[in-house]
């Protein structure tokens, strides 16, 4: 399975919202899926295109996208946090695998 990019998930959010935003938002709702309950791929990208047109968690993304350093680098982040997961649940986790 190849690499889904957030134009392949999100086409109509990136345009309206961009990048860097989707995907804060995107992270925001992995880390915090428990919270909400989501388990499939399905729900995950439902969530997280609710929560782009939420004000209150988009005030907790803008805080977070102010406090990135300019040299910010989303793939070293998704590759530390995918290895930091795969540390702790082993072959358990998969970031590409199906719902």
């Amino acid at each position: 399975m190849g690499y889904l990019s957030l134009e392949d998930i999100y086409p109509e959010d990136v345009k309206k919202y961009g990048h860097m935003r989707v995907g804060m938002t995107d992270l925001y709702v992995k880390d915090n899926h428990d919270i909400y309950g989501v388990v499939t791929r399905g729900e995950y990208r439902e969530l997280t295109s609710r929560l782009l047109r939420d004000n209150a968690v988009q005030m907790i993304i803008s805080a977070k996208l102010t406090a990135l350093p300019a040299d910010y680098d989303p793939w070293i982040r998704r590759i530390e946090r995918n290895r930091a997961l795969h540390a702790r649940y082993g072959d358990k986790f998969d970031p590409w695998g199906d719902d």
